[in-house]
């Protein structure tokens, strides 16, 4: 390889590595913007999921209450207190 294009390449090099550099640079830049972003998707998401479970919890502890299931095996269901004879000690 003679000298001048030896010289010619490596001028070409150290023309286009700072480009290249920059222009990875730039990727690099917009993927780091759009992990944020699905980064703040997610957290939003897992706010409302952890606002559904409470909600749904609260809703479990009102339906589960021993008062209204009493209520409701009586009225909806013709249910009564055991007597004593139907209940088995063991």
């Amino acid at each position: 390889m003679s000298p001048k294009r030896y010289s010619v390449r490596r001028w070409l090099v150290l023309l286009l590595l700072p480009g290249l550099l920059a222009a990875a640079q730039v990727g690099m830049a917009h993927n780091r913007l759009e992990l944020a972003r699905q980064h703040d998707a997610v957290q939003r998401e897992v706010r409302s999921l952890h606002t559904e479970i409470s909600r749904l919890t609260l809703e479990l502890a009102t339906l589960s209450r021993p008062e209204r299931l009493r209520r409701l095996a009586i009225a909806e269901l013709g249910m009564r207190p055991p007597t004593p004879m139907q209940v088995i000690r063991p």
